[in-house]
């Protein structure tokens, strides 16, 4: 009887119980939209860093996964670098590329989202008319 239990205990272990208790960390999946001109790259980072993903602009819209994200909300930094320089051009500390900062929340059922890049200088010359 023993003996079976061990056997038992070492099957269930090989066969993920130990998983069942973990959270899991699976990808996530971005689709950047309304990226002005096919050039350059897009840059996405979660939270300052800790998770980041690159991808080259082959359209108006890319899709990007990043791998091992577990549940949880982050806050979401992307930007389109159109001249390669990989960081966020600024006149004036106004953005002169189109950019997004999305609150997210990772979820088992919810790990594909959708974030719409923005022209920011245009967004404040609408608000001065």
């Amino acid at each position: 009887m023993k003996q079976r239990h061990f056997w038992l205990s070492l099957a269930f272990s090989f066969i993920g119980i130990p998983a069942m208790f973990a959270q899991t960390s699976k990808s996530v999946t971005f689709e950047i939209t309304n990226i002005p001109v096919i050039q350059g790259k897009v840059l996405l980072s979660i939270e300052k860093g800790l998770y980041y993903g690159m991808k080259d602009v082959t359209s108006s819209a890319v899709e990007m996964k990043l791998d091992s994200v577990p549940n949880g909300k982050y806050t979401v930094y992307v930007f389109h670098d159109t001249n390669n320089n990989w960081q966020l051009d600024k006149e004036c500390e106004i953005p002169t590329e189109y950019c997004a900062i999305e609150q997210i929340e990772v979820q088992e059922d919810n790990r594909k989202f959708s974030i719409g890049l923005v022209d920011i200088r245009k967004q404040i010359q609408d608000k001065r008319k």
